[in-house]
């Protein structure tokens, strides 16, 4: 008897969701077949691929093209007092700077005086400088020295005296006998960096990891705002109508209110998705027609989505990470949408439609807010207990599912929940629907809303 009752429920369950596809095939016509919602979606796609090329090959460009130029001195007379056999500059400099000093010419002086090195090199020509090389009680002296009408600037000496320096840094281990191999090793540079060992403490993931939930959450919040307003005032003005009793002679309201609420819901995704997919175009062929133009130049955002696989977490932007990601922003969008619509479910005056507003629009805030502070202020505890409540799961675990914050079975078991909640508010919209509409026309209150949701339908 049991069993019979129960299979009478499950298919009074099924008929009443029975129809919704037509709903949901009305709606969305009706929302996407005007010129304009193909005009604007298509024309934000293609400034996006646009823009992120033009960014890109902009961002290329180099800054400082004059880096690169020879520079403007032409001949440099050295005097080298140090005490060490004197470097071979123009062959140093050909390995450490051949564009900028690779043409240069260094007039090596065996003996003289500082005054006969700068007349010298006023006599050569104005494009030539003297440089003094001395030994001191601190170690060694290199000295630019201008000649008075010179046509040198100053910016230009200091960069040959750094360019200089590296020679004489590299003469000195020459002369100590060390092979090529040792040579090299020698001058490689030391780093100094300090970690607190534990925990991961790399400040770029820190950085990425409280950025991209604040991007993100905010987003989908003005999605939820502009959609969610949209799917209320859409079921609201025809629940204060008369179109109302008419639609539910013929349709349920579980199947009105998910056809309707799936319609917009899916148009909203495909437009995000779109431009998401649009990007990534915009992306990755800015970066290869930049690199076409500048085959040094390596995009910043493709290098930190890099790094994001190979360093933070072991899911991180993997395939399944991100399908579920996407599964889960989709079914969180539907959720709000769900409670917008449930929103305008409670409608029963046309002037009421603003004050049920806060149905949808304070869970929005709110849960946008308890994620992100959560995640900047690094409290796992409170995001722990955050992604598996369907009103911030969307706001945290899809970010968490392509950083790799969260592993791929927590993921499915976030989805499953917002999935069986959707349903639930989804029945809830609908009970609320129907029942309401003996009250069109009079103010809602507790009282009424408790004798709707125990009344049978």
């Amino acid at each position: 008897m049991m069993n019979e009752i129960q299979q009478n429920k499950n298919s009074n369950l099924g008929t009443n969701f029975r129809g919704w596809k037509s709903v949901y095939s009305f709606t969305f016509k009706q929302a996407t077949n005007g010129v304009g919602f193909k005009v604007v979606t298509a024309l934000i796609a293609l400034l996006i691929i646009a823009g992120f090329i033009l960014m890109n090959v902009l961002v290329a460009k180099p800054k400082n093209e004059d880096e690169i130029k020879p520079s403007n001195i032409t001949s440099v007379y050295v005097l080298d007092q140090s005490g060490i056999a004197t470097a071979d500059y123009e062959s140093l400099m050909k390995q450490f700077s051949p564009l900028v000093f690779g043409n240069t010419k260094f007039i090596i002086m065996e003996t003289g005086e500082r005054t006969g090195v700068i007349q010298s090199a006023r006599d050569d020509s104005p494009t030539t400088i003297a440089v003094s090389i001395t030994k001191n009680e601190d170690g060694y002296l290199i000295e630019g020295l201008i000649p008075e009408g010179s046509s040198i600037k100053e910016s230009d000496s200091s960069k040959l005296l750094e360019a200089m320096k590296q020679c004489f840094e590299t003469n000195k281990l020459m002369q100590a006998g060390l092979s090529v191999t040792q040579l090299t090793t020698a001058l490689k540079p030391m780093n100094s960096v300090i970690t607190e060992v534990g925990e991961d403490n790399n400040p770029t993931t820190f950085v990425i990891k409280m950025i991209a939930p604040m991007i993100f959450g905010l987003l989908l919040y003005f999605m939820l705002l502009l959609h969610g307003q949209t799917i209320s005032k859409e079921v609201s003005t025809e629940k204060t109508s008369k179109l109302m009793e008419t639609l539910l002679t013929s349709v349920h309201p579980y199947a009105m209110i998910t056809g309707k609420v799936l319609a917009i819901s899916s148009i909203a995704i495909l437009q995000f998705l779109t431009w998401v997919i649009s990007v990534f175009i915009g992306l990755y062929g800015g970066n290869a027609v930049a690199h076409a133009i500048y085959p040094e130049y390596e995009n910043t955002a493709i290098t930190i989505i890099n790094f994001l696989k190979d360093n933070v977490g072991e899911s991180a932007f993997s395939l399944p990470a991100v399908i579920i990601a996407i599964l889960v922003f989709c079914v969180g969008f539907l959720f709000y949408c769900v409670l917008a619509g449930l929103a305008g479910c409670m409608v029963t005056r046309p002037e009421d439609a603003a004050s049920t507003q806060g149905v949808f629009v304070f869970p929005i805030v709110i849960s946008w807010m308890v994620c992100y502070f959560a995640s900047a202020a690094g409290n796992e505890g409170v995001l722990r207990i955050a992604r598996y409540i369907p009103f911030t799961t969307p706001f945290c675990v899809p970010v968490d599912l392509i950083t790799g914050t969260i592993g791929i079975a927590q993921g499915i078991a976030a989805f499953l929940l917002l999935v069986i909640f959707s349903v639930l508010v989804i029945m809830m919209a609908a009970r609320i629907y129907r029942g309401l509409v003996l009250y069109n026309g009079q103010k809602l209150n507790l009282k009424t809303m408790f004798q709707v949701l125990r009344a049978k339908q």
